[in-house]
Parts: C-alpha cells; structure tokens; sequence
C-alpha cells in the first residue's frame, strides 16, 4: 500500500510536468526538498516516473519562502535577479532507473485514464 501512494504522488507530480510541457516549459532541472527528499527510494521513482535527473540541495531546505525572500530582496534592494537568485550547492544527483522509465510510463498511462472514471464518483 505505501509503495502505492508513493507512486501516486509521483504520478500526480508526472502530471504537473506534462502540463507545463503542454504550455512550452522546457524543464532542466529539479530540485528535491523538504522530509521527502530523505528518502533515496522515493527520490529513484520521482526521478523514474518523470525521466528526468534530480538534485539535492546540499545546505538545508529551499521552497516557496525562500524564493519569495529573494524576491523580496530583488524588490527591496533593486539587486539584479542573477545575483540574488542562485541555484543552491547540490550534494548528489539522484538519476532515473533507464530500465524501468518504460514501466512507469505505462503504469502512468494507465493511472492518468483511470483519473476520470474516479472523478465522477
């Protein structure tokens, strides 16, 4: 059951990255933070499930509240956006599973056409 919901939330996360890839976002580069990001395991599927490498800041936690200080700075100080918005030190790169990139793509497939038989419930 956990491996489940850990999938689901990749899943849902896959979701959003098709849905700025539809608007013309070209996505680089990841980062992984918060309590999740302590767990190897999960951070290998997320990786997996949207094919893509993730990094993992090396000092601490970086999110919303950090960007919106940056901002605030830049907006404050008149500071330029490359000097205060910086890509954090990274201790590792966590990379996809190739061999497994085609399973969680189907198994994403079948997750996103089963969504709408769940929503009107």
């Amino acid at each position: 059951m956990t491996q489940s919901v850990l999938e689901g939330v990749a899943f849902g996360l896959r979701d959003s990255a098709e849905a700025m890839k539809k608007n013309g976002t070209v996505i680089q580069t990841l980062y992984a933070i918060g309590g999740g990001a302590r767990s190897t395991y999960w951070l290998k599927l997320i990786a997996t499930v949207l094919n893509i490498p993730l990094q993992v800041p090396r000092d601490g936690e970086y999110g919303a509240a950090l960007g919106a200080a940056r901002l605030a700075k830049i907006a404050v100080t008149g500071e330029t956006v490359d000097s205060v918005i910086v890509s954090p030190k990274n201790t590792e790169e966590i990379t996809p599973v190739a061999e497994l990139v085609e399973l969680f793509d189907q198994q994403y497939f079948a997750f996103q056409s089963g969504y709408p038989a769940l929503k009107s419930l």
